[in-house]
């Protein structure tokens, strides 16, 4: 019994040091939809580009579009169709994975968007930073837009990071707009997240914690780091079919 209570005890030391080896990829990426031709030119098994779509309904499409463009001759369209599950959403995303966004990394994620129509869009998701696996996964944080106003959500644990009541900033429709998601990783309420909407800084979160704690990858829990960006509608729910169009995409570390 104490041989194996050994073993287990010195784990979390051994992954701990190898985690960074086993758990390595590019921490930047940069993204203008100048290259393709068509939307499956996005994918790469290697790594280089885009590592999937997340389409929930077969009336979902992600389209390269060459006439609407905020910068450049294409962007990309992203159409979902509300959500007709009580209990789910409707995704129409694209990912990239096994990246590699480390405790006390500040990381950033710019991107371009024009939200189609004035219809209700009531917590639409725009951006995610999280993990990649079902299980074993560190909750992540995500851009959602609620009362027309841009927050940030994190899936468990830590509450929404909400503009100040009766000074939001409401979201743009029907125009291009800018959003810079800036976050400082820890694991300790040292960190902190910041989001800026076309130049102005709307949320601005101190001494937060932004990673979860630490667990053996293979139980329950996360490897304390992040390494997966997705955007799009991350997630569509029950109000309306929406059409949102994304350009000029930049992630990175410092």
């Amino acid at each position: 019994m104490k041989k194996y209570f050994f073993v287990i005890s010195i784990l979390p030391l051994l992954f701990a040091c190898n985690s960074k080896e086993f758990f390595d990829g590019p921490n930047q990426y940069d993204e203008d939809f100048e290259a393709y031709s068509q939307i499956d030119d996005m994918l790469s098994e290697d790594d280089e580009r885009w590592s999937y779509f997340q389409l929930t309904y077969p009336e979902n499409e992600l389209t390269i579009d060459s006439s609407f463009a905020f910068e450049g001759n294409q962007c990309i369209k992203s159409f979902a169709q509300k959500s007709t599950d009580a209990n789910g959403v409707s995704k129409c995303s694209f990912s990239k994975q096994n990246m590699a966004f480390w405790e006390n990394e500040t990381v950033t994620l710019s991107a371009w968007y024009y939200m189609v129509g004035d219809a209700d869009a009531q917590w639409i998701f725009l951006m995610d930073l999280e993990e990649q696996v079902a299980i074993g996964a560190g909750p992540g944080m995500r851009l959602a837009m609620v009362d027309n106003a841009i927050r940030v959500e994190h899936k468990y644990f830590n509450p929404d990071i909400i503009q100040p009541a009766g000074a939001e900033v409401l979201f743009p429709r029907n125009q291009w707009v800018h959003l810079v998601f800036e976050t400082k990783l820890s694991k300790k309420h040292d960190g902190y997240v910041k989001v800026w909407q076309d130049n102005m800084l709307i949320l601005n979160q101190q001494n937060w914690k932004t990673l979860p704690t630490d667990f053996l990858y293979f139980q329950q829990g996360t490897k304390g780091m992040y390494s997966s960006i997705e955007f799009g509608i991350t997630a569509n729910t029950h109000d309306n079919d929406m059409v949102l169009y994304v350009d000029d995409i930049s992630v990175f570390t410092n």
